[in-house]
């Protein structure tokens, strides 16, 4: 009992002091140096984009996307018969980008930067603390001299294993998106408008022409 007692103050202690670690990794943030290239050097970046090319034969495209992704260093994430989603290193992905138009005509582009710099932080402090009270509850463990103090402190590792490994894969998961950049690819044929479509075409360019001089 006594031993139980000692895992609980322990744990509120390693909770206690969970406070300070967050405050010095915020300013850690704030202070950092004080060019733009240091500052976006510490962020955490996820970026994605998303393209829809024009081709005469739109089933190629998803084939030749994988191909100029692995050139990037990325890999096929999904693929279908008129689309690809690819990851390419986040620091490659402007390069991937700008060799896309070999692909096909880019009649859409969309590109995305979300700042989840705070949440990869927070995520890293709280596994830092509860790997620290995992570690305790190990020791206490190997010091346990009755049943009831060791069922009772296995069930509190158990319970803080369980949240060390849900902690453990979202750090890895968001750091995964981070270093690679998700890039979705939908390949059509171009559209040509039909005998009707050209009459409004021209009516159209007709009506510019009126109100619009260059």
């Amino acid at each position: 009992m006594r031993l139980f007692l000692l895992a609980s103050l322990l744990v509120l202690a390693a909770c206690s002091s969970a406070a300070p670690s967050v405050q010095s990794r915020s300013e850690a943030l704030s202070v950092t140096g004080g060019a733009p290239g240091a500052l976006e050097a510490n962020r955490s970046i996820v970026r994605t984009a998303s393209l829809e090319l024009e081709r005469k034969d739109p089933e190629q495209g998803p084939k030749q996307a994988v191909s100029l992704a692995k050139e990037h260093g990325g890999y096929a994430w999904r693929v279908t018969s008129e689309s690809a989603t690819v990851r390419v290193p986040a620091e490659r992905l402007d390069g991937f980008l700008g060799a896309v138009s070999g692909l096909g005509k880019v009649a859409k582009q969309t590109v995305t930067a979300d700042d989840v710099t705070e949440a990869h932080q927070d995520l890293k402090v709280r596994l830092a603390n509860v790997e620290r009270v995992r570690e305790r509850y190990l020791e206490l463990l190997q010091r346990a001299v009755s049943v009831e103090d060791t069922l009772r402190v296995e069930k509190e590792l158990e319970r803080v294993t369980a949240e060390y490994e849900s902690l453990k894969a979202r750090v890895q998961s968001l750091e995964d998106h981070v270093a690679l950049a998700t890039v979705s690819l939908e390949f059509q044929r171009p559209v040509r408008p039909g005998p009707v479509g050209w009459v409004f075409y021209g009516l159209g360019k007709a009506v510019k022409w009126l109100f619009i001089w260059d």
